[in-house]
């Protein structure tokens, strides 16, 4: 957002008696003077990179956890399901919300991308990062830049947060509630955010010490369905209470109850730590660690003729027989440590070099849920009394990257040279358990482990050829391992191992960007890159079982990297206080890697079986071609028609398309999961002096699909991917020196949607700040 200046004229003084009285004293009028908003963007950067900065997040977003922030920058979505969702997925131009390794996150420079995995169960680490600390948050779309790994084709997100400059302490209480309406749960929903912080700066050494605590019980995530029956009841107990409508793919079902209603404590403390070594070299180190103690509740629907909930079994609904299951509570904990260390010079001269180490880790990670028997069984009973179930123990899984890179500015260049190497460590192990509230350990169910390893070298040269021309190319090597894998599943109480051979793959991307701005109201941009997404541990080693078959269905331990080759091309406009952007962008992507299903009878790769379960078998494999090209159009105003009232709007349309697949031809044509055919985003917000602000925002997204054989034709319901449109607001008022009070709603007009779960409905939120 554009800067202003103001110079105020208190008085002038004139000894010319032409003029005046060499006594007199000439009082003018305060003047404002506001740097206009032509301002080069195009020059900086290889791609397009738009942020959102501390004031606007103030100003206009209801944010209790830091994906919130990301709500209204152009085409992104996150798919946090509730607030606090550890499964909060950023979704781009060109990837969806099942795509996790696909796009990347840093917060200082650290990565706090979960690359152990490209699904849902694998988000960035959010929980590392508090909303009350963010000064800025950029993302630069596509995979432009040689510094970043193929992961980045999605785009990089960056997040700067706050270092003090002397001594500064902040505080915050928030709370927020929403009232959910779907099928038999009519309930109020809701929770709590509280901050704290204090920081300095004594000589060369700066600190910040926070802590973040978020408790908040979520919206049921899903719902124990079946599809209408015709199978006569036999001795089955009669139940009431069920709920019927039509599933994502149109077929008639019975709704029997809530599932997955998570209630989550999670508190974040964080040690950051800054030392001038000298005035142009500085040492930085953090450390975070995120805890979260969760339970998942279920909700019956149905009852006996007694009145008494029915969770799981086989029953008697309108005289036809069913088999309840999925009603299964659950708790978990879970102890995760960040340490990263940065040591890097600042000459803005010739060299500067920088030094980064970080490392993730599991400490602790368990999550436990009851298992009782359904299918085959008449009323199989409460859950919450049938102590048997499963304890899945990732403790041990993590990550570890280190980043070395010199810099150096001969004449009109700017070169980067850099070396790269990370590891990432899946250990995942379930075993039965007696008892799932208390969590001992039985035998074995199932494990997996393995590790990846990726070296890069990389060099980028930005040359300014002169003031309107600048050429910014470089290219990337990447040399990739997957190392140690192996499955253990129990199997007709025989264990089952596999173990793969250690494999590798070497790649080289390059990367071309031109810039031109002939003037300063206008620039332009050409960008082409390739880059290539290496699988991640639990693609390639993911345990498999073919349901009640007795043997072993192995992992695809040899699956190909994904290739993109991307382009685009911006035009820019800018004014005194506004500009206009649009950029028209293509991603053509090979071997796509996306859990696909094989229909009965299918012969299953890597191992001698067929699939023989009536919904089929899934599992990674590749997509040969996707193509997804769109028009991204964004704008930003200030002062529109009053002093005070800022605008910011973007819109987004995508048409994207399967134009390869193999492995399961008749998907030629499809729509590729979780891509929005278009997406629209305007804020809108008015600064009533210095003290009051007014924001009122709206998001739209289109249609999209759940399944690469976009079987799910009915998209609002649950289970599919509906549209959406959700107006947001926000009010601040600082009512006295220091303390600030907001108040706000998300989902004001209470659209319902459906991301396959279904999103929030309204919530409101309040909230309390003091900041010195």
């Amino acid at each position: 957002m554009q800067k202003k200046l103001i110079f105020i004229f208190v008085a002038a003084t004139f000894s010319n008696a032409s003029f005046a009285d060499h006594n007199e004293v000439i009082n003018l009028d305060d003047v404002e003077v506001r740097a206009p908003m032509i301002d080069s963007r195009i020059l900086k950067h290889p791609a397009t990179v738009e942020t959102y900065d501390k004031k606007q997040i103030e100003d206009s977003i209801n944010a209790a956890t830091p994906a919130q922030t990301l709500k209204y920058l152009p085409s992104i979505q996150v798919r946090e399901r509730f607030i606090g969702d550890r499964n909060g997925i950023i979704a781009t131009r060109t990837i969806g919300t099942l795509s996790s390794a696909q796009s990347m996150l840093y917060a200082d420079g650290v990565l706090l991308s979960n690359l152990l995995g490209n699904s849902f169960a694998y988000p960035p680490r959010w929980g590392l990062v508090s909303p009350e600390e963010i000064e800025s948050i950029s993302m630069m779309y596509g995979p432009f830049s040689a510094l970043y790994a193929g992961n980045s084709f999605g785009g990089v997100m960056s997040i700067a947060t706050r270092m003090p400059t002397r001594f500064e302490t902040h505080a915050s209480a928030q709370a927020f509630n929403q009232n959910f309406k779907l099928y038999g749960t009519d309930e109020n929903y809701g929770g709590s955010h509280l901050t704290a912080s204090i920081g300095d700066k004594v000589n060369d050494l700066a600190f910040w010490l926070g802590v973040d605590y978020l408790e908040n019980k979520g919206q049921p995530m899903s719902f124990s369905t079946a599809n209408l029956s015709t199978t006569p009841p036999g001795i089955s107990p009669v139940v009431t209470g069920a709920y019927q409508d039509k599933s994502e793919t149109n077929v008639n079902r019975v709704i029997f109850g809530a599932n997955s209603i998570d209630k989550t404590e999670q508190t974040n403390i964080k040690f950051k730590a800054a030392y001038d070594i000298t005035p142009q070299i500085k040492a930085a180190y953090t450390l975070g660690m995120w805890s979260m103690d969760g339970k998942t509740d279920v909700e019956s629907y149905i009852k006996d003729a007694a009145g008494n909930p029915v969770y799981n079994g086989r029953v008697n609904f309108n005289g036809k027989q069913y088999d309840v299951s999925g009603q299964n509570p659950g708790e978990a904990e879970s102890l995760h440590i960040m340490q990263a260390l940065d040591l890097k010079s600042n000459t803005k001269g010739f060299f500067d070099w920088q030094l980064t180490l970080s490392d993730y880790n599991y400490q602790v990670d368990r999550n436990s849920t009851a298992n009782p028997s359904s299918s085959g069984t008449i009323a199989a009973g409460n859950p919450y009394l049938t102590r048997t179930g499963r304890v899945t123990d990732m403790s041990g899984t993590g990550w570890t990257v280190f980043d070395a890179r010199a810099t150096l500015r001969p004449h009109e260049h700017t070169i980067d040279i850099g070396y790269h190497v990370d590891q990432y460590e899946l250990k995942s192990e379930t075993n039965n358990t007696a008892d799932w509230s208390l969590g001992n350990k039985g035998t074995l169910n199932a494990s997996a482990q393995g590790e990846t390893r990726t070296q890069a070298l990389y060099a980028q040269d930005k040359w300014q050829i002169n003031p309107q021309w600048a050429l910014t190319f470089g290219g990337r090597a990447e040399y990739w391992q997957a190392l140690d894998g192996q499955n253990q599943t129990t199997i007709a109480g025989a264990l089952k191992t596999a173990d793969y051979k250690d494999v590798s793959e070497t790649k080289f991307s390059p990367k071309i960007s031109l810039s031109f701005e002939p003037v300063p109201a206008w620039g332009f941009r050409g960008a082409l890159g390739q880059a290539f997404r290496f699988p991640t541990v639990s693609e390639m080693f993911q345990p498999l079982q073919n349901g009640a078959v007795a043997y072993f269905v192995q992992a695809n331990p040899v699956l190909k990297p994904e290739e993109v080759i991307a382009a685009e091309f911006t035009a820019e406009r800018r004014f005194d206080n506004g500009l206009v952007r649009a950029s028209l962008f293509s991603e053509n992507k090979h071997d796509a890697l996306i859990s696909q299903t094989l229909a009965n009878g299918s012969a299953i790769p890597y191992d001698t079986g067929t699939c023989t379960r009536a919904a089929g078998c899934s599992f990674i494999q590749s997509v040969d071609h996707i193509r997804t090209r769109g028009l991204e159009l964004a704008t930003q105003w200030q002062d529109v028609f009053v002093h005070g009232l800022d605008l910011q709007g973007s819109a987004t349309f995508t048409d994207a398309e399967v134009l390869r697949n193999d492995a399961a031809p008749t998907t030629v044509g499809n729509k590729p999961p979780r891509i929005p055919r278009n997406m629209f985003k305007a804020v809108a917000t008015y600064h009533q002096g210095s003290n009051l602000t007014y924001s009122l925002a709206a998001r739209y997204s289109g249609r999209q699909y759940n399944a690469l054989d976009n079987s799910d034709i009915n998209p609002d319901t649950f289970g599919g991917a509906s549209k959406f449109f959700v107006m947001d607001a926000k009010a601040n008022y600082k009512f006295a020196n220091r303390f600030t009070a907001s108040l706000g709603v998300d989902n004001l007009n209470n659209y319902k949607s459906y991301v396959f779960h279904p999103y929030p409905q309204r919530t409101t939120y309040v909230q309390l700040k003091f900041d010195y």
